[in-house]
């Protein structure tokens, strides 16, 4: 059985820094880091994650997910190349992303429930990475009557403006779980306040992860709302983190059940993640690091 499927884009980033270091190449995109994360609390077998990839990099991003123990075989072929993206960080901490062969080109690679392959009874769970767009959403909704796993969706940042909140709250019929981080859910709900942001979350009819970066997370669930601590670690790079946590967490929720088990998972999960640029190769030895780096993270009623 596979553990959960992960429908979002593998990007190839070309990345250049203002130090002598050199340029390199690395895998990225919310799918890899989701698929990452889930690989890294899977007791349930391997994640599948689905992306549309070019012909021509197929084989790379083929080993690219073995070294994760993630499942490859929902990567679809889409023309010749893969999304690519120019990352240019500078001094001051900032950077510059542009897409090489645009937006159009990414969006031809963008997943959909219809891309896998594999029956819903052989699924555990299932994430999201995508804005509101209706289109998508009909598709999602038609998978939805197939499928009584958990359904998580983490909303994409463009979506998290107020003039969105209707159309985004429409879409929490769909799925199960929302994962969102602070600053996008304050410029979702018009508010630079926590509890205010808060007291409209916990009723939005499901289960909410408001993920909070060094402050930990919050889970919101049935008016309940549980504080979630972090696992010690060097963070060198924050890329990734949320996108970790919340594969992370779908994976641990769709094997135990437990939102405290799938919460310390998560975030013992995102702790590895960030320690290092780039995503790490998965293993037992850094699986187990996961486990027993979770019992120390707190989660605990408000």
């Amino acid at each position: 059985m596979t553990s959960v499927a992960v429908l979002s884009h593998l990007v190839i980033d070309e990345v250049s820094y203002p130090d002598q270091r050199p340029a390199a190449v690395a895998v990225g995109g919310a799918g890899a880091y989701a698929a990452v994360g889930a690989s890294l609390a899977s007791a349930a077998g391997p994640p599948l994650l689905v992306s549309g990839v070019g012909r021509a990099d197929h084989i790379f991003l083929a080993d690219w997910c073995t070294r994760r123990q993630i499942s490859s075989a929902g990567l679809f072929p889409v023309g010749e190349y893969s999304p690519r993206t120019r990352i240019q960080y500078f001094a001051d901490g900032g950077r510059e992303e542009v897409p090489v062969y645009g937006l159009g080109h990414f969006d031809a690679h963008t997943p959909l429930p219809r891309h896998i392959r594999v029956g819903p009874e052989c699924l555990g769970g299932v994430y999201l990475f995508h804005n509101h767009d209706l289109g998508y959403w009909d598709e999602v909704a038609q998978f939805r009557r197939t499928f009584s796993g958990p359904l998580l969706w983490e909303v994409s940042s463009d979506s998290c403006r107020l003039e969105h909140r209707d159309a985004v709250w429409d879409r929490f019929q769909a799925v199960d779980i929302l994962s969102v981080n602070e600053a996008e859910a304050f410029a979702l709900l018009g508010t630079a306040d926590l509890a205010t942001a808060i007291g409209e979350l916990r009723h939005a009819g499901l289960t909410v992860l408001l993920r909070r970066g060094a402050n930990g997370s919050l889970v919101l669930n049935k008016g309940e709302v549980y504080a979630v601590g972090t696992a010690p670690t060097q963070a060198q790079d924050p890329t990734g983190g949320g996108n970790s946590y919340s594969g992370a967490f779908l994976a641990a929720y769709a094997h135990t059940g437990e939102l405290g088990c799938a919460a310390r998972t998560a975030a013992a999960a995102a702790s590895v993640v960030v320690a290092a640029p780039g995503s790490p190769e998965v293993g037992a030895t850094i699986r187990q690091s996961v486990e027993d780096a979770a019992t120390g993270v707190s989660f605990d009623r408000c």
